[in-house]
Parts: C-alpha cells; sequence; structure tokens
C-alpha cells in the first residue's frame, strides 16, 4: 500500500499549478528556436508513434548509453511477437542513433497534464526503472494505474534527497510506488532502508549492466574443426570491414614469422566483401580460403575466410584471441560481450562508439586492449597469443560479460510473473 506523504501532495499541486506557466514556456521556446518541437512535444507527454496492440514493457533509463543496460531483458522478450518495448531517457536524440528494438522518446516532464498524456497515450503494462532522478507525479501515477514497476540500481544521492529535506516522509511515500526496489549494493540498501523504503519490496542485488547471452554454435563442426586444426595456433577477426583487410593481411604475415602455422579466421558479415577480401588478401601473397562446412582445410592456408552470421559463435569458440572488426574504421565497432561471453581475449582499434560504455568497462578491468594500425595490432598480438595472457584477458572479460547477471535474471522473473499475470486477469473464466 502506497504511504500517505504530505510531500507528495504539496509536490502534486504545485505541479499543477505550475504546468500553465512551463507549458507556455515550451511554446515559447518553439517560436524562438530554442527547441525543437519534435521534443517539446514529447516533453509534454505526446508522440507521433503510438502502441500497437500488443504488451508494452516501458523501459527507462536516464542516459542513452545506460539504456544499453536493458540489451539482455529484450533479449529475453524479443523472440515474443506480442511484446513491444517503449524506452525513455532524460536526454534528446536528435542525431537518432538509438538503435534499440521499439520506440524511443524523451521522458515527459513531471506535471500532472503531461503524464496523464503520456501514460493514457501509451498504457503500459510493466515498467523498468533505471534512474535516480526523482519523478514523484510520474510513478505516482504509474502506482495509481496499477502498472507494476521494478526500480533496479536503486540508491537515494543527497542531491535528490536534499530537495525534500522538508518533508522526511516524501521519500518513503515515493519508495512505495514501485513493486520492487533492487538496491546496486549494500550501501545503496543501506540508505534506502534510513528513508523508510518498504523491506517487503527491497532486494540488494548489484547493477544491472549490459551483457550478452553467448552465441550458439554446431558443437559437432567445432570438434571437427578443432581436430582438423590439431592445436595448430589461430586467432580470429569478426565483423572485419572492408578498410581493415589490409590492415589484418599485414598483421597476420608479421605474426606467422614468430608463430609458426598461425592460422588468421576473418569473419566477414556479407559474402560480396568476402569475395573481394580474398582477392585483396591473395594480392599480398597470403594463401587464402573460403570457409565451406565439411571441407577440408588445406594445411597451407594463412587465412580461412568466413562469412554470414551462421559460424560466428563456433569461430568465438576456438579461438583464443579475437579482433573486432569496425573499430580501424569509423564504423562503430561489434558487440565485445560477443567475444567475452565465449572466452576469446579481445583487441580492438579505437572507433567503438556503438558500444563505448561496454568496451570503456573491458578496458579498465583489462578484458579488452586497444589499436590503432596494424603494427600495434602485430605487437598485441604477439602477446596476447601467450595462453597465460589470452586466458587472464578472457577471464577478466568474461567476469565484466557476466556481471549484473542476477538483476538481469531477476527482473525478467519479475517482469515475466507480471505479464503472465495480466495475460490471467484478462482472460474469460
Amino acid at each position: 500500500m502506497q504511504s500517505f506523504s504530505i510531500g507528495l501532495a504539496a509536490n502534486y499541486i504545485l505541479a499543477w499549478v505550475l504546468q500553465p506557466f512551463v507549458k507556455s514556456r515550451l511554446s515559447n521556446s518553439i517560436e524562438k528556436g530554442e527547441l525543437h518541437k519534435k521534443l517539446a512535444d514529447q516533453l509534454q507527454g505526446l508522440s507521433l508513434q503510438t502502441r500497437g496492440g500488443k504488451t508494452l514493457i516501458w523501459l527507462h533509463a536516464k542516459t542513452l548509453a545506460t539504456a544499453a543496460s536493458f540489451g539482455e531483458i529484450v533479449a529475453h522478450f524479443e523472440e515474443n511477437n506480442n511484446i513491444q518495448f517503449l524506452w525513455t531517457t532524460e536526454e534528446d536524440d536528435p542525431d537518432c542513433t538509438f538503435k534499440m528494438t521499439g520506440i524511443h522518446q524523451h521522458l515527459p516532464l513531471d506535471y500532472p497534464m503531461f503524464v496523464n498524456r503520456f501514460l493514457e497515450g501509451w498504457k503500459p503494462d510493466a515498467v523498468v526503472w533505471l534512474s535516480n532522478t526523482i519523478r514523484p507525479v510520474l510513478l505516482y501515477k504509474v502506482m495509481k494505474s496499477k502498472v507494476p514497476a521494478i526500480y533496479a540500481n536503486a540508491e537515494l544521492t543527497s542531491l535528490e534527497t536534499r530537495k525534500y529535506f522538508w518533508f522526511p516522509s516524501f521519500i518513503k511515500g515515493y519508495l512505495s510506488c514501485f513493486d520492487r526496489i533492487l538496491a546496486k549494493s549494500d550501501e545503496a540498501a543501506k540508505r534506502l532502508r534510513r528513508a523508510k523504503a518498504p523491506r517487503v519490496k527491497l532486494e540488494v542485488l548489484g547493477m544491472m549492466q549490459n551483457g550478452t547471452r553467448a552465441l550458439t554454435y554446431d558443437e559437432i563442426e567445432r570438434s571437427r574443426f578443432a581436430s582438423i586444426l590439431n592445436n595448430r595456433p589461430i586467432w580470429f577477426a569478426a565483423h572485419a570491414a572492408a578498410g581493415e583487410i589490409a590492415a589484418l593481411g599485414k598483421a597476420q604475415r608479421r605474426v606467422s614469422r614468430m608463430a609458426q602455422g598461425l592460422l588468421l579466421i576473418i569473419h566477414m558479415d556479407d559474402q560480396e566483401q568476402a569475395i573481394i577480401a580474398t582477392s585483396k588478401l591473395s594480392a599480398l601473397s597470403l594463401r587464402v580460403q573460403i570457409y565451406k562446412h565439411a571441407s577440408p582445410l588445406a594445411p597451407e592456408t594463412d587465412i580461412l575466410i568466413s562469412y554470414g552470421l551462421k559460424n560466428l559463435g563456433m569461430w568465438f569458440r576456438l579461438a583464443p584471441v579475437c579482433f573486432l572488426g569496425g573499430s580501424l574504421v569509423q564504423a562503430g565497432g561489434a558487440d565485445p560481450f560477443e567475444a567475452a561471453a565465449l572466452g576469446s581475449a579481445i583487441l580492438h582499434g579505437p572507433y567503438t562508439q556503438t558500444y563505448q560504455n561496454d568496451f570503456e568497462r573491458l578496458l579498465d578491468a583489462g578484458g579488452a586492449r586497444m589499436v590503432y594500425n596494424s603494427e600495434m595490432l602485430s605487437n598485441a598480438l604477439v602477446e596476447t597469443l601467450s595462453p597465460e595472457r589470452a586466458a587472464e584477458m578472457a577471464h577478466a572479460a568474461w567476469e565484466i560479460c557476466s556481471a549484473g547477471a542476477e538483476v538481469n535474471d531477476r527482473v525478467i522473473e519479475l517482469l515475466d510473473g507480471y505479464l503472465e499475470k495480466e495475460k490471467n486477469i484478462g482472460t474469460p473464466a
């Protein structure tokens, strides 16, 4: 039951009084060219898009980067064609860089008129809240609408709580709007308890962070190929871009002088690009072969080229070291957790903006190494091909990849329960 709070009531009344002035200020900002109309509409709870007839899971994160933490949750539900995702953040995305499955828009401002418009338009079936920004009007309305809400990575910052110092019961009332409060740490849980967070709703599970489920592969084919290699040293370049082929070929040529029998496996997403890459590498006097299922590997082959996504997991599983493509050219890089989940040490270039937060976490933990050109790649490869060094990096990467698994699993469990309950309620007796 939601606790009564004079602070919540006072906040709501003040927001109601102020909302006409806020609406007028937004209109003036549009007229002066200071604010784009699309963003102004979203701040007022409007959207050009609408929900379909599917179950809607609303995922809220403070920033676009933090939204990536929902990756595993989305992966769990994305095969269900009856699930739709609404994403909200507290920052704008004017360049449309947000690429997650679903609809993205800015969170509305915390005024009753805007909040009502937003909730009536979207009618979410469940909410996962990943922000320490306090939105009392919005969360109170969510609670009154009987929409189950999960507060993940929960903590109380002094900056936020200081605003409500004169209303001691405010935070208690606000927190009671959530069905589950998943504290990010023991220390965060202590502060939440001091604020009178409902203990029956409070759990300590750690940080929700992006990870990935390991790619699947054919174990029979992996075993067959491993026996063909017969302990031959290999490294793998995943999602290689056309502009990286020459650098990869030069690195293979340099390092193979020191590592006898070294094989480079290059994976490209596109078959046509793979055929072009074969010609480029052959011009560097390298012996190249296109991978075909159940075909023998010629002993003299320097580079094996694979394309498509079918065997990607197998190559990560076989190779102790991988280079993640799209990162020596400005393509944004590839998902590093594909490699981390299957035990491959990671090398990459500087252009990793698509997965920047994930790469930074891996670099900080020693689970990845950055290179800027073919020569640096060669030097890093020589060092990383050492079994001890590869195992050390792979273990560090796996720990980062698996961090947050417990809270992700708990959120998924809760959502499954909420949606199943909703389905049963909606089923005629």
